[in-house]
């Protein structure tokens, strides 16, 4: 075979294999999901008290599973701070804690001056129920407690607002 030969093929097996690759490595998107029951849980909020996906329905629920030392989720939570803000009175937040002790995560809230609601999930079941393998990851619950749409990754503020408002 000619080295030109060599070359070309050299350079189509590269462009067939980055372009191929483009999709492999693609930033998730919100899709939305198969309307199914969300699975129940519950959760301690950061003053002990319980809270079950039962016990909120009758509006949205904004589900969000986060850690402290999680870049993308701090980086969402301004967002998430600004949405509860605005929609607060229409849907539930539930901001849950995937790994962080009671006073860790009392501290981080105050220290950045979030006043949003955060649960714990400090026996890893809920996002265990949820199937959680990456944070942060989002869904969005109906008022009828059907799983509407989820995201894993960060979420813009843009698609934030989208993604909350689908559920009214």
């Amino acid at each position: 075979m000619s080295t030109l030969k060599k070359v070309l093929l050299g350079v189509i097996l590269l462009t067939a294999v980055a372009v191929s690759g483009v999709h492999f490595f693609d930033l998730p998107h919100i899709a939305k999901a198969e309307t199914n029951a969300a699975p129940p849980f519950t959760v301690t909020d950061m003053n002990g008290q319980t809270v079950s996906l039962a016990s909120l329905k009758g509006k949205p629920v904004f589900l969000n599973f986060w850690a402290t030392w999680c870049p993308p989720c701090v980086g969402e939570m301004p967002d998430i701070q600004r949405m509860y803000a605005k929609y607060g009175d229409k849907v539930h937040f539930v901001i849950v804690n995937i790994d962080g002790t009671q006073p860790d995560v009392a501290a981080f809230m105050e220290n950045h001056a979030f006043s949003f609601p955060v649960a714990l999930d400090t026996n890893g079941a809920t996002a265990s129920a949820y199937a959680v393998q990456a944070i942060p990851t989002s869904y969005i619950i109906d008022a009828d407690g059907n799983v509407i749409d989820s995201h894993v990754g960060a979420l813009s503020a843009g698609d934030m607002e989208s993604f909350i408002t689908s559920a009214f």
